[in-house]
């Protein structure tokens, strides 16, 4: 892929017409969805836009057409940065509070690498190497095992901002602002008490009962840990429920360990999880856009007071409105190509910072008037972009497939 990436040649990027400008306005302002021909070419601006960013990038910086190394270097680096913390922790140079977010960081690393290796973007042709740096990201991650993470997440992109997105309202898409969305988001398992609601909507092609299974491993230890370290906290609190307490009855010595892998496990990850479901919740619209249309499903989030969510979720809220467009890119090229992609975006009409999103419950727009919206289904005439590298490398040559070849699977 790295090779065809270089020696590919920048297209022309197609303009729009006043015409078509003024409709794209009026279209946001009246509150209506324009047709998979309406937005053709704002589409095929923005995409080609990102291509041909990414071919003058992979030109000017030869280095990232090793794709395979630049994967596997950070994944190495991310998982000694781990260690390093952690054994300087243990040996007590660094203070507790600084040790979360250092383990956090290179957590949110390993998230990208996961998402990297389900489009298959890294080792294509050595299955295994995936499936043992999959590995090492679950036990890393404690979240959903990757190879079941792949099928939602496949899914995500074929049906983002439907009833059928398992992924994303796992975490609270298109949920009120209630107590059970803030548990989503900050509890990493709270989605439990959403599966019969999700089961009861996707009742032919999913199974809740799959996914606990598979979640087992990591639901379990994860769990005990969690309540283990609320009793910590409790305890020397001084907030213990009478003598029959359950944290009376843990040993001293237990203590000192409950609470070094809180600080090592649990709490990175509940920090790391926190702001990415934060930023990927609500960069997304729900409900009412149409089927399969790529320009209404996500939005920009850059604002500078979302900085501190970005760093822990590595600007998620920024560039994720890339991968939806050219998914077959890993993720430190999506940060490299930003600045040019998201301005031909804004230019072109795509949201960004759109606050009122949380009062709508992520709907595109706002729910009273939902009678006079178009609503259009673009299955059939608005092909979506490949989901996994046709190659070894970056490169995307999927403009002449067809839709049903594009979401196959190796």
């Amino acid at each position: 892929m790295s090779a065809t990436v270089s020696k590919q040649q920048a297209r022309p990027v197609p303009e729009l017409t006043p015409e078509q400008q003024q409709k794209l306005n009026e279209s946001h302002e009246n509150q209506e969805f324009l047709g998979e021909k309406e937005i053709r070419v704002s589409v095929q601006a923005i995409r080609q836009t990102i291509k041909n960013e990414e071919i003058r990038l992979r030109k000017k910086y030869t280095w990232l057409n090793r794709q395979d190394l630049l994967g596997f270097l950070s994944f190495i680096l991310s998982v000694i940065a781990l260690c390093f913390t952690a054994l300087f922790y243990l040996k007590k140079k660094i203070h507790w509070s600084l040790v979360i977010p250092l383990m956090a960081l290179p957590g949110s690393i390993m998230h990208e690498l996961e998402h990297d290796l389900i489009h298959n973007l890294y080792f294509k042709s050595k299955q295994w190497m995936q499936h043992v740096m999959f590995v090492f990201i679950h036990f890393t991650k404690w979240s959903i095992p990757p190879w079941y993470r792949k099928m939602i997440h496949i899914r995500h992109h074929q049906e983002s901002g439907t009833e059928k997105d398992i992924e994303e309202r796992l975490i609270g898409l298109g949920r009120p602002l209630d107590l059970l969305r803030w548990a989503l988001t900050f509890y990493p398992f709270a989605n439990v008490l959403v599966l019969d609601e999700l089961q009861e909507d996707n009742q032919k092609d999913w199974s809740k009962h799959k996914l606990v299974f598979a979640a087992l491993p990591s639901v379990i230890p994860f769990t005990i840990l969690w309540h283990l370290f609320m009793g910590y906290c409790r305890l020397n609190l001084g907030l213990t429920l009478t003598s029959y307490d359950p944290v009376l009855y843990l040993p001293e010595w237990g203590w000192p360990i409950v609470r070094d892998l809180s600080i090592l496990i649990l709490m990175p990850n509940v920090l790391r999880q926190a702001c990415l479901n934060m930023m990927a919740s609500y960069c997304h619209y729900y409900g009412d856009i149409p089927h399969n249309s790529v320009y209404y499903q996500n939005q920009i989030i850059d604002h500078w007071l979302m900085y501190p969510l970005q760093l822990f979720s590595f600007n998620f809220g920024a560039t994720h409105i890339i991968h939806h467009f050219v998914p077959n890119q890993p993720f430190y090229l999506r940060q490299m190509l930003a600045p040019k992609s998201l301005a031909a975006m804004i230019k072109h009409g795509i949201r960004y910072n759109d606050w009122g999103i949380i009062k709508r419950n992520n709907r595109f727009f706002d729910e009273s008037g939902s009678i006079t919206k178009k609503r259009v289904d673009l299955s059939i005439d608005a092909p979506a972009p490949e989901l996994t590298e046709p190659a070894s490398g970056g490169g995307d040559n999927s403009a002449n497939k067809s839709p049903s070849r594009q979401f196959k699977q190796d």
